[in-house]
């Protein structure tokens, strides 16, 4: 299994329960994904704000099980003086977040590995507002780019990110609570902790070394 949770729900299952289960994660090219100055990264995108930046991704950052629609109710209760939304994968359609009317930009599917760690190194806060994911690759990335996770508990990600530390970790899965965390972290982004630093051992278990280890 590529994560706890699914390991999980494996050992859950009828079908799998009696076999020997082990978690093996995905892999992650770090070399490809580290922070770079994070003015330059704006520069490069044509993102001019000094607003903070929240990062939503996925390849299909509007399914269902992406949590799309709470992200989304969760934009509406946000103060827009405060947040410009970047949005990267295949956007379906506009219209609902357009009547929000907060700041935002999407950059459509990206398969460039350079420009995706630009994108990363841009933002301030990763919003991983999934509600099913076996893992998920985007907030590891974002993690070894320095950024701080939003999440929702028992969820793939919650199992690598240090509550109130590199991230913040939303126990109940709702937009109330899921600004709460962003506006928590949105005060610690004020601070310029070097979130890299503090996620570095965890983005190391994600290494391909480590992991054809394992294998």
């Amino acid at each position: 299994a590529i994560s706890n949770w699914l390991k999980k729900r494996a050992k859950e299952s009828d079908v799998l329960k009696n076999f020997n289960l082990k978690t093996i994660h995905n892999n992650i090219d770090l070399e490809n994904f580290s922070s770079i100055d994070k003015e330059k990264a704006k520069s490069k995108l044509k993102i001019f704000t000094s607003k903070k930046i929240i990062l939503y991704g996925a390849q299909n950052p509007q399914s269902e099980r992406k949590g799309w629609d709470i992200f989304l109710d969760t934009l509406s209760k946000l103060d827009k003086s405060k947040y410009f939304i970047l949005i990267f994968g295949n956007f379906w359609s506009q219209k609902k977040i357009d009547q929000i009317d907060i700041e935002y930009k999407s950059l459509g599917f990206i398969n460039d590995g350079n420009l995706l760690n630009t994108i990363y190194s841009s933002s301030d806060i990763f919003v991983f507002s999934s509600i099913q994911e076996a893992f998920g690759k985007t907030w590891a990335e974002a993690m070894a780019c320095g950024l701080p996770i939003v999440c929702f508990n028992k969820t793939s990600a919650s199992e690598y990110i240090s509550h109130k530390v590199n991230g913040f970790i939303v126990d109940n899965i709702s937009s109330d609570d899921l600004k709460r965390g962003i506006d928590w972290m949105y005060l610690e982004t004020n601070k310029k902790i070097n979130f890299q630093n503090l996620s570095k051992n965890e983005i190391l278990k994600f290494d391909p070394k480590n992991i054809a280890k394992q294998y």
